[in-house]
């Protein structure tokens, strides 16, 4: 951003100070002859200049503050371009998580919920829906396979150490899962 203001200044001060120079002294002999100049008085001279001048100074702020808000305006849009990619890479679970310092304890409390009806157990991988919405995945290695009884089955989601769960299934066995997210259920799935 301060490159291209401070070139856009730049310019509008080498135009300025092109236009402080004399007009009627920036001329060739043979163009200052050819327009009649030659046939005015030094005041008159002076005054030709002091004209020319003030048309300049008006176009060079005219152009100087045109480009400084085309600048201001190209910079800004730039940065709400950079704002908005950055918050895009931000998962839905970055925007929630809370930085602690060394030692803060954070109690996890367990949780009772039930799986639908049709719960047929669960391997690596394996994406298990309680009736409350929560989605969980299992991760570790192995599995536990049972015969759809058609009635809901209890579990128990346990902290674990540095941040895991485990989810305690009825007549199911435990296993390491990993929170995914919310989904919303239809009112006849609960």
């Amino acid at each position: 951003m301060p490159k291209r203001l401070l070139l856009a200044l730049l310019l509008a001060v080498a135009v300025k100070a092109r236009a402080e120079e004399s007009f009627t002294k920036g001329l060739s002999p043979d163009d200052f002859q050819a327009a009649g100049l030659s046939k005015l008085t030094p005041d008159e001279l002076a005054r030709l200049d002091l004209l020319v001048r003030g048309k300049q100074a008006g176009a060079v702020a005219k152009a100087t503050e045109e480009t400084k808000k085309a600048v201001t305006l190209t910079v800004r849009e730039e940065e709400r371009a950079a704002a908005k990619k950055e918050a895009a890479k931000a998962s839905f679970i970055d925007k929630f998580k809370v930085v602690l310092k060394p030692g803060t304890e954070v109690d996890y409390t367990t949780l009772d919920a039930t799986l639908p009806a049709g719960y047929s157990g669960w391997e690596k991988g394996t994406v298990l829906t309680l009736t409350n919405g929560q989605q969980w995945t299992c991760v570790q290695d192995g599995g536990d396979y049972e015969t759809p009884t058609g009635k809901p089955v209890n579990v128990r989601i346990v902290p674990g150490s540095m941040g895991s769960f485990f989810m305690e299934i009825e007549h199911g066995g435990r296993v390491r899962v990993k929170f995914r997210g919310n989904v919303n259920l239809p009112p006849d799935a609960h």
